[in-house]
């Protein structure tokens, strides 16, 4: 049997990281940094506990790397909508659509900015990259309702309240589908709702 390339052992690599990463992410929500462990985390992926750390030094780099991970899907998301062919109006609806399904199908993003956020004092650096995921996440959104305004389908008003009036409204819809999955599968909110908030 030949051995295998280089190339497909960078992608089992990095397989085995993703997979780390998205099992680690509701156990840093649920747990928070400082009372997980690199065995909590080597359980959720069903992995053994010094496998983990053949990809990953510490919770610490794990939890960086979620961060991270966030920070460049939420760039390019907003890249993605930027591009988008159509109106500015047309563009806001296709991101918050895409935005509102990517909450109600894992919530635990969220939880896990907010735990970080009012948790993690003693990670000053880490707090501060989940800071910075934050407000990028809004400084995007507030790019598309100025683009939106400029055109006059959005209605006017100060952007950044604006923006953080549908953040806060995304974040309190994760809170909801975390705690009760069975009440938001019901009753979550759809794009709609928040883009009447909007209209101009």
């Amino acid at each position: 049997m030949s051995p295998r390339s280089t190339q497909v052992n960078q992608r089992l690599h990095e397989e085995q990281k993703e997979r780390i990463l998205s099992a680690a992410l509701p156990v840093f929500a649920q747990k928070g940094l400082a009372a997980t462990k690199m065995a909590d985390i080597a359980a959720a992926a069903e992995m053994g506990y010094g496998s983990v750390y053949h990809y990953f030094p510490d919770k610490e780099a794990i939890f960086t790397a979620l961060i991270q991970q966030m920070m460049q899907g939420s760039i390019q998301h907003t890249q993605e909508a930027l591009a988008m062919p159509g109106t500015p109006w047309e563009r806001l609806q296709w991101w918050l659509s895409r935005t509102m399904i990517r909450v109600r199908q894992h919530p635990q993003i969220a939880l896990f900015i907010t735990q970080v956020l009012i948790n993690e004092s003693e990670h000053q650096d880490l707090r501060q990259l989940a800071y910075q995921l934050s407000r990028a996440a809004q400084n995007e959104l507030r790019r598309l309702i100025v683009e939106g305004q400029e055109a006059g389908q959005v209605v006017s008003g100060n952007p950044d309240r604006l923006a953080m009036a549908v953040q806060s409204c995304l974040y309190g819809f994760a809170i909801e589908a975390a705690f009760d999955p069975d009440q938001a599968r019901e009753h979550f909110p759809d794009a709609e709702m928040l883009l009447r908030l909007l209209k101009a």
